[in-house]
């Protein structure tokens, strides 16, 4: 780590202690050449995960598409938004602890249903309906179902 105030790349840890809710480390240091103090932050660095789309194209995994989807899926339902903020989280943490750096659309979608069946199953209904493309009331009634034999 290189002084911000002298370029030096001699300096001392001062202090060590948790940041941003334990997702990243913030350290004081104290420049061995000038003895200024100043602040780094270490964070994980994930590796870059892609989406492979039904298409067959692949683009960057975004962890919002998933928030997004999880909170229209609830829309009007009698939940906590924060529940389903940490539902959202495991669900990336969950994809990102499979160690792969592809995956599909399907298997996020797979994901996404098992956070919603433990959360509300109206949700869980709503985002299946889009997910697995219903077209008649036959996929509604199997999709139901599948809820109550779980």
């Amino acid at each position: 780590m290189k002084c911000p105030y002298c370029a030096s790349d001699r300096d001392r840890v001062v202090d060590s202690r948790p940041a941003d809710e334990g997702r990243s480390i913030r350290r004081r240091r104290e420049c061995e050449a000038c003895a200024q103090r100043y602040s780094t932050y270490e964070r994980v660095e994930h590796a870059p995960l892609s989406v492979r789309k039904r298409s067959g194209s692949v683009q960057p995994f975004d962890p919002e598409r998933i928030s997004d989807g999880m909170h229209k899926a609830t829309a009007n339902l009698d939940l906590d938004p924060d529940e389903v903020r940490i539902a959202a989280a495991r669900v990336e943490a969950h994809l990102r602890a499979m160690g792969r750096r592809e995956i599909g659309t399907d298997e996020i979608g797979g994901h996404v249903l098992e956070a919603l069946r433990s959360l509300h199953h109206v949700a869980y209904v709503r985002f299946a309906s889009v997910h697995k493309s219903f077209t008649s009331a036959d996929d509604f009634a199997e999709a139901l179902a599948t809820l109550k034999r779980a």
